[in-house]
């Protein structure tokens, strides 16, 4: 046992040491997410605080206030012209200290079975996504597969007729496909892209061992994951984001979520090697914690579930354990707003990233 252990702790150091030649980057979104014709219009003054990049929507051309990040997975089918504007903006925008850029994709509002022909329609967005990236020079796609719309992983929410109509197997299958669908489109784009998901490979595997597949709310997730592992290219890097550290403080949950995501996770994927080649660990963290239950304020930063220097830490021990990537979240706090970005939480941000 203790030789076992040994090895263990010395396999984990040279993880962390490898991962240590990477240098670190911290990536914004949340509430404030900007879109296209801001960046260009505000960069200057984004880039004064102290991120690697940020994730950003787009607002195609005839379809106001319909950010499209929200509607591609969905059976309707937007074609480039769509999104001129958007790729004029960013071509126009003069990037410098945010180098790791990343376009914004949710799964809402899955409104397509998986069954269904339309959902080609949903790869066809996807890989426009991809296109747009590659041609505007951002790192790749955020990829949020939070269920906001219709519960597309979890079977024993699906309508009656499609659990009559197709097994709980029969959409693993199927959903594997689609997995594959997604990835080869996207690939056909942008081979050389980065995924960062915020529910990653781990999600419905190890966080929910003691839930039934049928009942959890990311049941399917695994076999959409296991598509797109079965046909990346040998390029593609797919990011774990680890949602679950919002709260984290401690080292040993960063530690603990890391061999979760990258060797937990691993067993219930078919290829461990190819997993090992594709995936990689992330945290986010809500700097502006449940700020609903634990309340926000921009005066006594003592009654925030993070301080500014909780916030310093938490983030130091996040960028410690990942293997590139780090992503903070925020709500209340908006970091483009300087009358609701308070300068110890954009100082705890500097000096966190100073370490890394």
């Amino acid at each position: 046992m203790l030789r076992i252990g040994l090895v263990t702790v010395i396999l984990f150091a040279i993880t962390i040491c490898s991962s240590a030649a990477v240098r670190k980057k911290v990536i914004e979104y949340g509430w404030d997410v900007p879109d296209t014709s801001y960046l260009r219009e505000h960069i200057s003054e984004m880039e004064k605080i102290p991120f690697d990049g940020v994730v950003f929507k787009m607002n195609p051309r005839g379809f106001p206030g319909r950010e499209f990040g929200w509607r591609a997975f969905s059976r309707e089918r937007f074609n480039f012209e769509h999104m001129r504007p958007n790729v004029e903006d960013l071509n126009a925008t003069k990037f410098r200290r945010f180098t790791d850029n990343f376009v914004q994709l949710t799964v809402y509002p899955g409104d397509v079975d998986w069954f269904d022909p339309d959902w080609s329609n949903i790869a066809h967005n996807c890989a426009m996504l991809a296109r747009i990236a590659k041609l505007t020079g951002c790192k790749g796609i955020m990829f949020d597969p939070e269920a906001y719309g219709k519960p597309i992983w979890q079977y024993n929410s699906f309508d009656p007729e499609c659990k009559e109509a197709h097994t709980f197997k029969q959409y693993t299958c199927q959903v594997r496909l689609r997995g594959r669908e997604f990835m080869s489109a996207i690939n056909a784009e942008y081979p050389d892209i980065t995924l960062l998901c915020l529910f990653g490979h781990s999600t419905g595997t190890v966080n929910w061992a003691e839930i039934k597949p049928e009942d959890s709310s990311f049941g399917l997730l695994r076999y959409f994951f296991q598509g797109m592992l079965d046909v990346a290219d040998s390029r593609t890097i797919i990011i774990d984001g680890w949602e679950s550290a919002y709260g984290y403080k401690e080292t040993k949950k960063f530690a603990r979520a890391r061999r979760a995501m990258l060797e937990e996770a691993a067993a219930f994927y078919d290829n461990p090697k190819k997993f090992t080649r594709h995936v990689r660990c992330a945290f986010g963290l809500w700097v502006d914690y449940d700020w609903r239950n634990h309340g926000w304020s921009y005066d006594e930063f003592s009654k925030n579930y993070f301080s500014p220097d909780a916030f310093r830490e938490a983030l130091a021990n996040a960028l410690k354990f990942t293997d590139e990537y780090v992503w903070v979240y925020s709500e209340e706090l908006r970091w483009w707003n300087p009358c609701r970005a308070p300068e110890e939480y954009i100082k705890a941000l500097a000096l966190a990233r100073q370490r890394f």
